[in-house]
């Protein structure tokens, strides 16, 4: 997994905010889930974030790639189980993960595509049970936007604050 990550911040590194972007847009999609976030966001962001023009065009690339991406399992999930049984491995879901995001969004209702995103695993899979429920495309977008801004927001602001704290502890 570590060649991958390397790969990984190396494409940012070299094409910024365009592969934060991608990124984000592949993970949330499950067309490419072998990174999550948690391993990807904090080292992109460390390596992108140097300002607030850095955070905001950060917070902006990760959460148009996520919610892009979102709409992906959204209208497999909407298409019904015979779209799951025929796309399923092309978005690497496995019927674990499909049964615990319905049992989350069963139990939480459609807020579960909001809070859905701080989670892992659920992050993305939360967009399958919303496609099945036939959940509403324009709340299921706002509900992702949200929770995806939030969600890179934080990743973005913990690594900011962090590397000014680590400056100002150096001798």
């Amino acid at each position: 997994m570590s060649g991958l990550t390397e790969t990984v911040l190396s494409l940012v590194a070299q094409y910024g905010f365009v592969a934060v972007f991608l990124f984000a847009f592949l993970e949330s999609s499950m067309l490419f889930p072998f990174l999550p976030s948690e391993l990807v966001l904090p080292s992109a962001a460390a390596l992108l974030v140097r300002g607030p023009a850095g955070f905001a065009l950060f917070v902006l690339a990760a959460t148009a790639g996520t919610t892009v991406g979102a709409l992906v399992p959204y209208y497999v999930g909407h298409e019904g189980h015979e779209a799951l049984d025929r796309y399923g491995r092309y978005v690497r879901v496995s019927e674990r993960e499909t049964d615990r995001a319905r049992r989350w969004f069963r139990r939480w209702g459609e807020h579960s595509v909001l809070w859905g995103r701080f989670l892992p695993v659920l992050r993305s899979v939360i967009s399958i049970p919303a496609g099945f429920s036939e959940m509403r495309l324009r709340k299921f977008v706002a509900y992702t936007t949200v929770g995806a801004l939030l969600f890179n927001a934080a990743v973005a602001g913990l690594v900011y604050m962090g590397q000014e704290d680590l400056l100002h502890a150096l001798p």
